[in-house]
């Protein structure tokens, strides 16, 4: 019993880790740098689930749907959703893939 009591306790806490270091991200702009991630995106990611060493988290996988425009002032926009893993160890982000609804529903732009 007291087994998966502590196995819940400590996917709970990796989970809290791996929602705190991809928060930390959103707050820092330099570490965005080579990204289509804002820190205005900060209230759009969605945790999808992470991976550990030991009792670490190393990666996280999240998703964001962002509306890109075709250009700056353009009253069209595109809603896609984006998948990115955050390599804790690296501190580095990588896009895994995107997903553009709008297109995919037979229309260019909403």
């Amino acid at each position: 019993m007291f087994r998966g009591f502590k196995a819940w306790l400590r996917k709970r806490r990796e989970r809290g880790e791996a929602l705190r270091l991809v928060a930390e991200l959103f707050r820092s702009p330099e570490r965005l740098v080579g990204t289509s991630l804002r820190i205005a995106h900060a209230g759009r990611w969605v945790y999808l689930d992470h991976e550990v060493d030991g009792d670490r988290v190393i990666r996280v996988r999240f998703g964001i749907l962002r509306h890109p425009r075709p250009y700056a002032f353009s009253p069209q926009s595109h809603k896609v959703i984006e998948t990115y893993v955050y390599h804790a160890l690296d501190d580095r982000i990588e896009r895994l893939r995107g997903f553009n609804v709008t297109r995919h529903r037979g229309r260019d732009a909403d």
